[in-house]
């Protein structure tokens, strides 16, 4: 069978400190025939440049600059398509109206809750895609545990009021570290010293707990998969949509708030074995439910899907 070939507008991610995308498109290219445009331009003229004819195009996020460009004319392409949206707090009048002016089939979005909040009128057209990791990143390396525990990541009493109380009751307490996030900037642009990529990984494989929140709007971040990656048990706010994706209190994670984290991050210190049966539960569960690489062969089977209902639809 003809591999399905896929057009995907996305910058080079390759040399920013958050990869993920990189990391999806690379497992993409293992799946299907993928061509990359990484500059804005109008719809036509692109097709024009190509040595073949996609059968599908997909674009990472263009409200997000580092993302992906910014490409018109989409609406007057025959070619099934849909869009990558990240973070969906902002620019939403702008992402509705995008939507609606380029005709776009479908939305792969990491945030479904919240997608159903602030674009109920687009629901029909969201398709979950949750956040992954990168199994050659986030795994076990097997390092002592010499952290008990480990907050690493931006801080704000606006976005992030639970780690920001966190870190305000924790930073005295021995055993206790946290590294502050290094920016999303480039590799060459981040400070000596910060830890990205394979030693954020590692750093987080030292610890025997990690404590994080989900931000205001409840999102399931990527931190929550990172962590259960690396196999550290995780305590971090819950939720229904965390539940869904297979995060259960006690069973892959620790279900936290203000009131009780502190208590919970003593017990846990002192209960080894609960510890590593739940951090091991956590592991297994990324592992096999949450992987770039299944993330990656979902896309392709959403895809595929999209492409028939639209031959359908207008073969009629």
């Amino acid at each position: 069978m003809e591999k399905l070939k896929v057009l995907f507008f996305t910058m080079d991610q390759s040399d920013q400190m958050e990869k993920s995308s990189h990391y999806l498109a690379e497992e993409l290219k293992k799946q299907c025939d993928v061509m990359f445009w990484r500059t804005e331009g109008q719809m036509a003229n692109i097709l024009e440049q190509l040595p073949y004819k996609p059968d599908f195009i997909l674009l990472n996020d263009c409200f997000a600059p580092k993302l992906g460009p910014l490409i018109k004319g989409l609406n007057d392409v025959h070619i099934p398509k849909a869009i990558i949206f990240h973070d969906i707090s902002n620019y939403i009048h702008q992402r509705k109206r995008y939507i609606a002016q380029e005709n776009i089939d479908m939305i792969f979005v990491h945030y479904r809750d919240a997608f159903r909040k602030w674009y109920p009128q687009l629901n029909r057209r969201m398709i979950w895609f949750p956040h992954h990791a990168n199994l050659e990143i986030y795994k076990d390396y097997q390092l002592e545990k010499n952290i008990n525990w480990l907050m690493m990541g931006a801080l704000s009493s606006r976005l992030y009021p639970l780690r920001t109380l966190m870190l305000q009751r924790l930073k005295s307490t021995r055993g206790f570290q946290y590294h502050p996030h290094p920016g999303y900037y480039d590799e060459h642009s981040i400070q000596p010293g910060s830890l990205i990529g394979k030693d954020y990984a590692q750093e987080i494989n030292r610890a025997k707990m990690f404590l994080t929140c989900n931000s205001v709007f409840e999102y399931p971040l990527m931190k929550y998969f990172e962590v259960l990656g690396c196999n550290t048990l995780l305590l971090a706010p819950s939720s229904k949509e965390l539940t869904d994706l297979g995060f259960v209190d006690r069973d892959t994670f620790i279900a936290v708030n203000k009131n009780n984290f502190e208590e919970k991050a003593a017990y846990y210190l002192r209960n080894e074995d609960e510890r590593i049966r739940i951090a091991r539960n956590g592991y297994q569960m990324v592992r096999e439910k949450h992987s770039t690489e299944k993330r990656a062969t979902e896309l392709i089977q959403h895809i595929k899907q999209i492409i028939k209902r639209k031959t359908q639809t207008e073969g009629r």
